[in-house]
């Protein structure tokens, strides 16, 4: 028969490898949950890169005064992402330096289309940093902006020639 104190020293072995192999486990978890997470963040940084140089390229020459935004291009991947599944792939896939006939594909129509309107799909993801606003900022302001006194919109305009 075994004694009392034996049976009890089995079960401590057993509860300090179970404890030593849950707490390694639990020490193995979030390392590969935090490097797969640096592996997303990786990944995610080369798309926003890729996708703000292509942009950059497809948008070329920009007129005066007109500078991509980066902060822009986050929120603009992400709704891009959001709006169509297999955009992040055909994005990978799409050269870094387009050619004529790249240019034209659905693709970059739809990255030049989201940069000009600054909505992609439903979603508004800017207004005041939309390409066709400040195309024309030298001469119209966007149109959420008062330039002059309230009602002013109802006054003939004032029709200057020349540059006085």
């Amino acid at each position: 028969m075994c004694s009392e104190g034996s049976v009890i020293s089995i079960g401590r072995r057993r509860f300090i490898h179970s404890q030593l192999l849950l707490g390694s486990c639990l020490f193995a978890g979030p390392a590969a949950l935090v490097n797969a997470q640096q592996a997303a963040n990786i990944d995610a940084e080369g798309r926003l890169s890729k996708f703000f140089n292509l942009s950059r390229k497809l948008l070329s020459p920009l007129p005066l005064n007109t500078r991509l935004d980066k902060r822009v291009a986050v929120r603009m991947l992400a709704a891009l992402n959001a709006e169509y599944p297999h955009f992040p792939q055909q994005l990978d896939v799409f050269p870094d330096d387009p050619g004529g006939r790249d240019r034209h594909s659905e693709l970059a129509r739809l990255i030049v289309a989201s940069w000009y309107t600054g909505v992609v799909g439903q979603q508004l993801v800017t207004f005041e940093r939309a390409i066709m606003y400040r195309l024309v900022s030298d001469v119209l302001p966007v149109p959420s902006y008062c330039i002059g006194r309230p009602g002013d919109w109802a006054s003939p305009p004032q029709i200057r020639f020349g540059g006085g």
